[in-house]
């Protein structure tokens, strides 16, 4: 398989580590939505038609749902309090990888194919006549462009509304805790989220532990971010939940030291799934997700460049597009 043979023979080293993901509930409710998401993902899989030319492929990673004694007799999770679990979904082909690392291969090999790059160069204005796209002004110097591709991240909806377009893009605060418990402990764990919470759990093969925080609720409870004004500090609301969280689900944890912190910004769709290509701005195009970039960037870049050079809107489009959006159904 192509991503496979991407990891095989790096220049970087991305450093893939497949460790599989738990999602636990731990209440009686939470129980029943990871039911019924287990259930709703199972149908939707079964409802794809085969991969073929034209056809995006199916899904067919495994996937399993145990309740709480199933739990404790089907996986080997030492650390873990399974008697607070009421049901879980696990992802066995799931894991980690350093992005940084990552960014860099995918730079390498766009340069061996003959793509330059303006590293720390500051985009000051898109360009624009006529209703459409016409070129940057970089660090002062204009430069003219036939397409303009915004992939900012987060800066993806003041880039754009810059320029006329509204984007149903939305920011949640992505805050991260490095702890270092009080004894190490050799055991790996899979990658847990609390259902309830959002708060997810993954150890570091030194023994560190990250845990990170998604707000439940999604795009109905984001709101919009200046990323330049984003603190370092995780709030101290999210710090005491989070604890209070991974202590009850991993006693052994307790009293662990914060040994580092950061905070990012995560972008977030209504529907959670990335908005790719064309908009209603002639000759400028969007990449923005909603917490996948890395992991789909290989297949955006192909979408983009099947509609700039080919004028193909690809099988994709319906799914991508920003027309799926009924506030947005005037545009291409």
């Amino acid at each position: 398989m192509r991503h496979h043979q991407f990891f095989a023979d790096p220049d970087a080293d991305p450093a893939y580590t497949l460790v599989g993901k738990l999602d636990v509930a731990t209440s009686s409710e939470g129980e029943l939505e990871l039911e019924e998401e287990f259930d709703t993902m199972v149908q939707a899989r079964s409802e794809r038609p085969s991969s073929s030319e034209n056809q995006p492929s199916s899904d067919t990673s495994p996937i399993d749902y145990f309740d709480s004694e199933d739990l404790s007799a089907s996986m080997v999770l030492p650390y873990l309090d399974t008697e607070v679990v009421e049901g879980a979904i696990y992802r066995p082909q799931v894991g980690y990888l350093r992005p940084r690392e990552l960014a860099k291969e995918f730079n390498n090999r766009a340069k061996a194919n003959g793509a330059t790059f303006n590293e720390h160069s500051k985009v000051e204005e898109i360009r624009t006549t006529n209703d459409r796209a016409t070129g940057l002004v970089v660090d002062g110097k204009s430069i003219d462009a036939d397409e303009v591709i915004c992939a900012a991240g987060p800066w993806n909806p003041k880039i754009a509304r810059s320029i006329g377009v509204e984007l149903p893009v939305k920011h949640t605060l992505a805050p991260v805790l490095k702890l270092e418990p009080a004894t190490s402990r050799q055991y790996a764990l899979p990658w847990i989220t609390h259902h309830e919470s959002g708060f997810s759990i993954r150890r570091n093969i030194d023994g560190t532990v990250l845990m990170t925080h998604h707000p439940v609720g999604g795009y109905d409870v984001a709101t919009e971010y200046d990323p330049t004004d984003i603190s370092e500090t995780v709030p101290d609301d999210i710090r005491k939940h989070g604890l209070e969280t991974l202590e009850r689900l991993l006693p052994a944890t307790e009293n662990a030291e914060i040994v580092d912190e950061w905070v990012g910004i995560r972008s977030s769709t209504p529907d959670q799934n990335p908005v790719v290509g064309w908009t209603s701005l002639k000759g400028f195009s969007i990449a923005a997700f909603s917490t996948s970039g890395i992991q789909l960037s290989p297949a955006t870049g192909k979408v983009i460049a099947a509609q700039l050079v080919d004028n193909d809107p690809t099988s994709y489009y319906d799914g991508l597009s920003i027309t799926r959006f009924k506030e947005y159904d005037d545009w291409r």
